[in-house]
């Protein structure tokens, strides 16, 4: 299906997006806009009138309950769309899931999900209050010399489910407690030794676990003017202009730039979510992605003893809601260029009210940092500089801050940056460093970053779920295999290496991991489409990937089993849209890619969805203190065998 381009914007509309500003969340004209202000409150009404849920009813995640992917396919512009709401809400300690018609304004489905399973919400965080009323907290504190308990606040947040019999049908949490006397931007000062096991459904404090105090240091990792000090001196300004306006048009979440054509949408889950991404060449669509999102980040942190072993993290589908939408509000002229377009989005509050967030994306175009190609020899040169355009999400997830970057290049290529920054969580010790660091060492499982101060070490996992859709929705897998070719004795080279095409027809094939001493490229392609050359037309997956370290029996790793593999493959289906299934939290067994896959379903020609985990294991430095410098990770989507030649071969000299 090639649907119609997108509508151009007048010259005076393109000129005022090229200018910069944010452009409020509008009413939705495309199948996969976000929920308007207006439908957060038809969903309101709806669920209140509806008899299904009380008063005291929590709401936590709403989103566009996207319609099937057929509709979307054959929906032309100007045409009308359904518009469905899915609704996530906690009522009465249980969780409830709902879709709701916004036109005719009826529930289509209301169901429980489970007692025990669902997103962290404002009654988990309220317990921390009752903690500090608990007078063996207060006799633990101040046994520490705190005596002021309005400076003290205590976090539930250690979620990770270890299987252990008093976990199981409950929803247990562990909290810890912070001194915020001294704090202005930072941690305030960890209060080491003390962890408290909750219940999250009945607010009964199960238990106060004294493991001994430590000498407090202040508060940590504070970096506002004062803390840091006299700045350098500025470097000369580099100013990047466009007295001509952006060379993108935008209709809504459409965007229009060079061949490129996509959709975006700012989803409090997901985040950024791209659609119908592909290339307009010569009147013809020719899609590359259907849909394209981050699926879930998992950040398991490494030490053996409570709280640090139940410290586990699922940002997306444990924190949103209490993140009110992963997607942060952006700083212009920091974040992104003042000159960027920035987009607004819709949350869902807990009273069932919408909350607009100003500026939770941003899209820009900024010169590429190398030439799009070059050749030169002693008689000429040709060099080719580049434009890149860039959509840009920044999350704010607690003590770290990540950044999410879609480049899409004229080389046809989509560049996916990820990125951390923030502050590191760290344990308070006795020992001033490592060079008096004697007996057990203190930085056995972290690294000093400051005085009495060691960073616990941690992963961080980002997992995304790429429904590929390359000249169609018939696509396959395909492994190229570099292997090592010993040679006929006769030949005074000894070996080559060759690759090796598998196309893996089922589920348990298409997990793939790629190793130094057996590397792999992993394209999806057409098997239908011929490219140049007589290639499949494709597209390849290129990026370094990240594995776990921890061992098949423990249950931080089976809860998170998507971190077994760099790409898992799956038919795509509509319900399956997060790598460790719906609701992480608390899971007593193994759910998302693990449990889909046990079915072996076949991925050969036909509609597939990839998923990608990328990566990285966090040794702290000092320098990554007291705020983590950028630390930037990716991946690639390359054309292969897509286009005749190189996309950028007709770039213009400037």
């Amino acid at each position: 299906m090639c649907p119609s381009p997108p509508r151009l914007l007048g010259p005076l509309v393109v000129l005022l997006l090229s200018l910069g500003g944010s452009a409020a969340a509008q009413a939705p004209s495309h199948p996969m806009d976000h929920l308007s202000a207006e439908e957060h409150w038809t969903l309101y009404r709806v669920m209140r009138a509806s008899g299904e849920i009380s008063d005291d009813a929590h709401f936590l995640f709403a989103t566009v309950h996207e319609p099937p992917k057929a509709e979307v396919l054959s929906w032309e512009p100007g045409e009308p769309f359904r518009r469905e709401a899915f609704l996530h809400l906690v009522d009465g300690g249980t969780g409830y899931e709902a879709v709701v018609d916004l036109v005719g304004e009826r529930v289509l489905r209301f169901e429980a999900v489970t007692e025990t399973r669902y997103m962290l919400g404002p009654d988990d965080w309220s317990t921390g209050s009752a903690i500090l009323e608990h007078p063996e907290v207060r006799t633990a504190l101040e046994a520490r010399g705190i005596t002021d308990f309005g400076m003290v606040r205590c976090y539930v947040g250690s979620m990770a489910f270890l299987g252990q019999e008093e976990e199981r049908g409950r929803r247990i949490s562990r909290a810890t407690c912070i001194n915020r006397l001294g704090e202005v931007n930072g941690l305030g000062e960890p209060v080491e030794g003390l962890s408290i096991v909750v219940d999250l459904e009945t607010k009964e404090i199960l238990q106060v676990q004294d493991y001994g105090t430590v000498p407090g240091t202040g508060p940590v990792a504070e970096h506002h003017p004062e803390a840091v000090g006299p700045t350098r001196d500025p470097l000369p300004p580099i100013v990047v202009s466009q007295p001509q306006g952006s060379g993108f048009e935008l209709d809504g979440g459409q965007v229009r730039w060079e061949s490129w054509r996509f959709h975006f949408r700012a989803d409090p889950r997901r985040g950024v979510i791209l659609s119908r991404v592909g290339h307009e060449l010569e009147g013809e669509f020719r899609s590359v992605l259907y849909q394209a999102a981050l699926s879930e980040l998992f950040v398991p942190y490494q030490g053996p003893t409570q709280p640090w072993s139940h410290q586990a993290y699922y940002d997306l589908g444990t924190f949103s809601s209490t993140f009110e939408g992963i997607a942060g509000s952006l700083e212009p002229g920091q974040d992104c260029p003042a000159r960027a377009h920035y987009v607004d989005s819709w949350v869902v509050q807990p009273d069932g009210s919408p909350r607009r967030v100003a500026k939770v994306a941003c899209l820009f175009e900024r010169p590429g940092a190398e030439p799009a190609w070059r050749h030169g020899t002693e008689h000429y040169i040709e060099s080719r500089a580049r434009t890149d355009l860039v959509l840009r999400m920044i999350m704010q997830a607690g003590n770290y801050d990540y950044l999410f970057d879609w480049v899409f290049k004229q080389d046809g290529s989509i560049r996916v940056n990820l990125a951390a920054t923030g502050i590191d969580q760290v344990l308070t010790v006795e020992a001033e460093s490592a060079a008096d660091d004697e007996g057990e060492p203190d930085d056995r499982y972290g690294r000093f970053v400051a005085p009495h101060t060691v960073a616990v070490n941690h992963s961080h996992f980002f997992n995304f779920r790429l429904d590929f859709d390359v000249d169609g929705t018939g696509n396959s897998l395909a492994v190229d295999k570099i292997v090592t070719e010993e040679l006929p004795a006769e030949n005074p080279r000894r070996s080559v290496w060759r690759v090796e095409t598998l196309v893996p027809e089922r589920e348990e094939d298409g997990k793939r991991t790629s190793t130094l001493t057996a590397p792999e490229h992993w394209r999806v392609v057409n098997p239908s489409r011929i490219g140049p050359q007589g290639y499949p037309s494709g597209y390849l997956l290129e990026g370094h990937g990240a594995r776990t370290m921890l061992l098949p029996s423990d249950y931080i790793r089976r809860n998170a089993g998507f971190t077994e593999h760099t790409i898992w493959t799956t038919p795509m289906r509509r319900d399956e849209l997060f790598a460790s299934g719906p609701y992480p939290t608390n899971a007593p067994e193994d759910d998302g890619l693990p449990f889909w896959t046990r079915e072996n379903r076949s991925i050969a020609d036909t509609d597939i969805v990839v998923w990608y985990t990328i990566g990285f294991h966090h040794i702290a430095r000092p320098e990554d203190w007291p705020i983590l410098p950028l630390e930037l990770h990716g991946f690639d989507l390359k054309p292969a065998a897509f286009f005749q030649r190189n996309p950028a071969i007709d770039l213009p000299i400037r």
